[in-house]
């Protein structure tokens, strides 16, 4: 069994000893069979010796380093499997009609799994709260947009009708959060209160997860569908990941805040006092969370059974793959119930 190894607390150094990576942290060490782990997460702060970063790259382990926020840093690139023939169909169809309806198929299934959680909390409410239920009646009005169009829509439009449908969502998500947490929206870069700190940091160790997956597959990280082409940023690996951001992360910090193990007092204002930081002891208990709604099972509809998250990621890159070397305009974004 594979296992991604997060490396989160500064400090900590990481040396290579018998097949196995040892961390040292605080005087105490752990090991880490080298070829039990497939990705490796990074926060700022931690050492690694040349040894640990040529074996890293000797075996094509996936490296992602994050910024403290959570937002992408870079990547430790070595030997990974590559197929040029999904490369080349990917890039031959970015800026087309066909780039386009892929990149609609994505949005629509991140906008449909946001309706889902806001109806969850509707029905848990017993319906009694009137601003959720405009704001799921919003998004499925735009959601019908989106498919019953017999073209795709342009970039700018698919953007204007995405960025409507997430702050409505973001605005009703409140409703799943006692007053206490003092969220009333999206907000990042940096974030502001202790819901988007961890919602940031969710969406950086996402990233690594979809990374992982893509690259394994064959896909160019870099030059996307609906993100484009911005540079220095991991486009394709953001579009991958926009139905998989209420799924598993939105949920995760659901449930970890339903559970009452956090408080307000685990998180810290960053250096510069402009924004909100998690701290360590909710980093871990997050992490936990997170790895146990990667680890859960659901039914997946594309192959009718039953696959856990991690393996779910994997097969919606391989499904993308194959839409794009077979132009097939057939993608389905996984999206729960």
């Amino acid at each position: 069994m594979t296992t991604t190894l997060y490396l989160t607390e500064p400090g900590t150094m990481v040396r290579y000893k018998n097949e196995s990576l040892v961390v040292i942290k605080k005087r105490e060490s752990t090991k880490c069979r080298l070829g039990e782990v497939d990705l490796v997460v990074i926060l700022p702060g931690v050492q690694l010796t040349d040894v640990v970063i040529s074996k890293l790259l000797d075996r094509g382990i996936e490296t992602i380093f994050l910024r403290q926020s959570g937002n992408f840093r870079g990547r430790l690139q070595g030997h990974f499997s590559t197929n040029p023939v999904i490369r080349i169909a990917q890039y031959r169809v970015l800026e087309s009609a066909f780039g386009m309806s892929l990149a609609q198929k994505l949005v629509m299934g991140k906008i449909r799994n946001q309706r889902v959680l806001l109806q969850r909390r509707n029905r848990a409410s017993q319906r009694q709260i009137p601003q959720l239920a405009e704001a799921i009646d919003l998004i499925k009005t735009y959601s019908q947009q989106l498919n019953n169009t017999s073209t795709p829509l342009n970039r700018s439009e698919l953007m204007g009708v995405e960025g409507i449908c997430a702050r409505t969502y973001y605005q009703a998500l409140r409703y799943w959060f006692p007053s206490q947490w003092n969220f009333t929206g999206r907000n990042r870069r940096p974030p502001l209160d202790p819901i988007n700190a961890l919602m940031s940091w969710g969406y950086g160790v996402l990233l690594a997860r979809v990374f992982s997956a893509c690259v394994q597959v064959g896909l160019g990280p870099y030059l996307g569908f609906f993100h484009a082409t911005e540079p220095y940023r991991p486009n394709l690996i953001l579009d991958a990941m926009e139905e998989f951001r209420p799924v598993i992360v939105d949920q995760t910090v659901i449930s970890i805040i339903q559970s009452d193990v956090l408080t307000p007092e685990d998180f810290h204002t960053s250096p510069d006092g402009a924004g909100v930081w998690v701290g360590d002891v909710a980093k871990k208990l997050f992490l936990g969370e997170l790895e146990k709604q990667l680890r859960s099972t659901v039914l997946y509809p594309a192959q009718n059974r039953h696959l856990s998250m991690s393996q779910i990621i994997l097969e919606q890159a391989r499904h993308l793959g194959r839409c794009l070397t077979e132009l097939r305009s057939d993608y389905e974004a996984f999206v729960i119930k």
